[in-house]
This record gives structure tokens, sequence and C-alpha cells, in this order.
């Protein structure tokens, strides 16, 4: 044997068939995981969704119904624009519509449309904004003037922008037709009728030459009314605006927020 069959044999390296292999397919592993707990997150995210979307306006509706003394099947439409669970978790709905149609409030009924700006999920925090909407056509209008002490409700219609009184009087057996035309605006709180255009037959004049040729026929028709709502109404509720267009007698208030945790701001409001 030589010197050189004498020295060691240097081992073969070890063989590894899957080294290039597993990584990537580690890494592919992990990319699957992470898209499958993105997709669970994604529905648990739509079901609580789905979730808050139906409950929200059923704990919403039912406490107007008890709070307000609606009936149990008054219908009320209830809209929260984007998604409501994160809204839910601030604490805070940026915005909320609420909308009923034929509602009657201690007497007073219209549709009503109500706007709430920020309204706070928890107790103890105001709204930024709350405004509501009545509105009241012809018959509801009628309805609630009736209730007006020696207003002429048989001789009322709507005629926007205005409302229209309109009747006749016999004068030395002629029959002389009047007719007033009256301006609705809020003042201090309360609905204001006030004549703006007398006619007489077809001929405009003032409410001096009415009087000198009917005298006191004509009675209450060129007065000034003053429509107290505040009675129907929770005493958060200010009237700030009236107008009359073609569905009636357009009512807008603005909303204290007190009035989710006051009782004297729940409580119908008094006439001055």
């Amino acid at each position: 044997m030589t010197t050189g069959d004498a020295q060691p044999t240097t081992p073969l390296p070890e063989v590894r068939w899957a080294t290039v292999a597993d990584e990537p397919r580690r890494r592919g592993r992990g990319w699957i995981a992470l898209v499958i707990v993105l997709v669970v997150v994604a529905l648990l995210v739509v079901v609580g969704e789905v979730a808050a979307r139906a409950l929200a306006p059923k704990v919403i509706r039912d406490q107007l119904v008890s709070n307000l003394g609606l009936p149990a099947d008054q219908e009320i439409d209830v809209e929260i624009p984007g998604l409501l669970l994160p809204q839910l978790v601030v604490g805070s709905v940026p915005e909320m519509t609420l909308a009923t149609d034929d509602v009657e409030l201690d007497g007073l009924a219209g549709d009503v449309r109500v706007n709430l700006q920020d309204v706070p999920v928890w107790g103890g925090v105001d709204w930024s904004s709350g405004s509501a909407e009545i509105i009241l056509d012809d018959a509801q209008t009628r309805a609630l003037l009736a209730r007006v002490d020696g207003f002429p409700v048989d001789a009322f219609r709507l005629a926007a922008p205005e409302v229209a009184l309109e009747t006749a009087f016999d004068v030395f057996g002629a029959t002389v037709p009047l007719g007033v035309r009256l301006t609705a605006e809020a003042r201090e709180g309360d609905l204001v009728l006030a004549p703006t255009t007398l006619l007489l037959g077809d001929a405009e004049v003032s409410a001096d030459a009415v009087r000198q040729q009917l005298g006191p026929l004509v009675g209450s028709f060129l007065e000034e009314w003053e429509v107290c709502l505040a009675q129907y109404l929770p005493a958060a509720l200010t009237l700030a605006d009236v107008q009359v267009d073609e569905r009636g007698v357009v009512a807008r208030f603005d909303i204290d927020s007190g009035i989710l945790r006051d009782p004297a701001m729940q409580a119908n409001g008094t006439c001055g």
C-alpha cells in the first residue's frame, strides 16, 4: 500500500432534495393563511354590520313609539348613511334621518321628517344639530286651525305660498265676495297668520276700505292670528320657520338635545 492509499477518504456531501422548494412552499402557505384570516374578519364585519343594521332601526323606532306615545304599528323609516358598525364602536353617529307619515302628536297630525347630526350612542352628550320638519296638508291644517278660538275655519283653504280666507257678505241685498290672503310665519315660537292682500270681488283693496264698506260684518277676517304649536309637541322643539308650498304648511323646528335626558324637555311645551 502506498502512502497515497493510506490517506483518509473525504465524505460525500449530504444530498437535500427539498432544500430549494421548501422555502417558497412555506411562504405560499403563509399567504394562504393570511387570506383566510382576512376573509374570516371580513365575514365577521359583514355579519356585525348586518346585525347592527337590523337591530338599530328597531331599537330607535321602539324608543320613539314608547316615548312619544305613538301607535304600536306606526311605520318609521330610519336612515343612517355609511357603515353603521364603526359608528357604534366610536360612539357617535354623524347623521341620522327619521321619517314617518300621518303621525298624530297630541292632536297635531302631519308628516314628520327629522335630521340629526353627531348623535351620541351613549347618554350624557349633546348632538351638534337637530331639526324637524312637520308637513300639514289642507285637511290637517284645517283641523289645527279649528282649535283656534274664533278662527273662520269654514272660509279657509291653502293657496300656496299663502293661506286664503274666502267668504261673501250680504250688503243691502247684494252679495259682496271677500277674499283675504295671509302669510304664514314663525314669530317668537308661534305660527302667525297675518293678512297681506284683501280682495273685494276682483279688486284689491286696503283693510280700511273693507272696514268702511262692510263695517262690523268683516268680523275676524282682517285679524292677525297666533297659532300655538308648542302645546302639541315636546318642549325641546322650537319653531324656527314656516312656509306654505304645494305640500301644505311646512313648519321647521330646532330640536334641543336635552330631549335625550331631560324630562322637562320631553314633556309638551306651553303657550305664552
